[in-house]
């Protein structure tokens, strides 16, 4: 299917869908995968090495979440007042200069500044991505260009996964130098892709603020926020030290959960494409409260992969399909200022339960009780959904 590209006035077939689509995939990736997942298994090192104390390497870990709250919450803004690519662009840079910055052990003051600054720029491109791009294609490649656009994080999982332990044999410096020039090589790579996009008008973006549908989705995503803490926080520790099967093992079901968030964009993007947006996503948040609650039932090999692979698959996934629920319900010109809503309080409720569940496992000492708890907030969150879906109009869901 061939269609028309406003910003070259040309005839584009389904090779035009993916190069837009590829290049919110490597924002993404820069953005979340890298800018935010590598730090995961660079932590062991930077303590290893002295550069920070447990404490320390929580705090850095804060000042990234921090980041990222007060990118969510400025991000539409910004982009309505320097337009949506020049940030885009900027953020890219910004990721990569926090990565080339932190192979230089400044301290905590330092590395935390540009860990927080990795945090606003990787809110940026998680949130005006996808709007940009979604609003180029056709209605019925929306669903694709969403699932690309997001399997980028399961992308940054993966990579992170395998290139920085192979870095860091040659020191934490050497690690976050390494990222930080692929951070370089991926922005010049999709530096001259992304289109231009008009400027949300304020009074559409002011009416979609009435939504109550995108209200209680909004609900329903941010319930993803604290649901997922069990399995993105502990389920490798619970495998390693609650089950006893050590590190190795403990990484190899956290290999498994990286392995579906690279494809679970992409099964969200037909489940999008069957039922529309809305629908997929009540549906995914049912079927991950049914997946985190997994290890309840059963600590075997089999259902515990499948809890981390489904886990893994529905955390991107999700974000896709709430990206996707913004568009639909708040329309092209309010899709940015929705979708940013949306993460900011995404963020919150994803910091509440990241606090709030490790205080539960302080207290519990068990983790069977984190893996109750996010069932448990994602069944409300797939009754949002369901309030949600009564109130959308059925001639309105595509």
């Amino acid at each position: 299917m061939a269609f028309s590209v406003p910003w070259q006035g040309t005839e584009w077939t389904m090779g035009g869908v993916w190069r837009l689509a590829m290049a919110g995939l490597t924002g993404t990736l820069l953005g979340v995968g890298l800018g935010r997942f590598a730090y995961t298994p660079l932590l062991p090192v930077l303590i290893g090495e002295g550069w920070v104390d447990a404490g320390g390497g929580a705090l850095l870990g804060a000042a990234n979440l921090t980041g990222y709250l007060l990118g969510a919450v400025t991000a539409a803004r910004t982009g309505r007042l320097l337009g949506p690519v020049p940030v885009l662009r900027g953020a890219m840079l910004l990721v990569t200069l926090s990565l080339l910055a932190c192979a230089w052990n400044g301290g905590l003051a330092w590395l935390g500044a540009w860990r927080f600054l990795a945090g606003v720029a990787g809110a940026m491109l998680m949130i005006l991505a996808a709007p940009v791009l979604m609003a180029q294609v056709p209605v019925d490649k929306k669903p694709l260009v969403a699932g690309i656009v997001f399997s980028g994080i399961g992308a940054g999982v993966m990579v992170s996964g395998t290139l920085l332990p192979w870095l860091a044999g040659f020191g934490a410096a050497s690690a976050w130098a390494g990222i930080g020039v692929l951070a370089l090589l991926l922005t010049g790579l999709v530096w001259t892709q992304w289109p231009p996009a008009p400027r949300p008008p304020t009074a559409v973006v002011a009416g979609m603020r009435r939504s109550w549908p995108l209200w209680l989705f909004t609900l329903a995503y941010a319930t993803d926020g604290m649901g997922f803490v069990p399995h993105t926080l502990f389920l490798a520790d619970y495998v390693a030290r609650g089950l006893g099967l050590g590190i190795a093992m403990g990484g190899a079901y956290w290999f498994v959960f990286g392995v579906g968030a690279v494809t679970g964009p992409l099964l969200a993007a037909r489940m999008a494409g069957k039922l529309g947006f809305a629908p997929a996503l009540t549906l995914a948040l049912g079927v991950k409260a049914a997946a985190v609650g997994l290890p309840l039932l059963s600590s075997a090999p089999l259902p515990l992969g499948l809890s981390a692979f489904l886990v893994g698959a529905l955390t991107p996934g999700c974000v896709a399909l709430a990206s996707g629920v913004a568009g639909q319900l708040a329309g092209p010109a309010g899709h940015t200022a929705a979708w940013g809503r949306m993460t900011a309080i995404y963020a919150l409720f994803q910091a509440a339960g990241g606090y709030g569940l490790t205080l539960l496992f302080t207290r519990t000492g068990s983790h069977l009780p984190l893996f109750a708890a996010g069932a448990a907030i994602l069944v409300l969150g797939t009754l949002a959904g369901l309030a949600g879906l009564s109130l959308v109009k059925k001639e309105a869901l595509p």
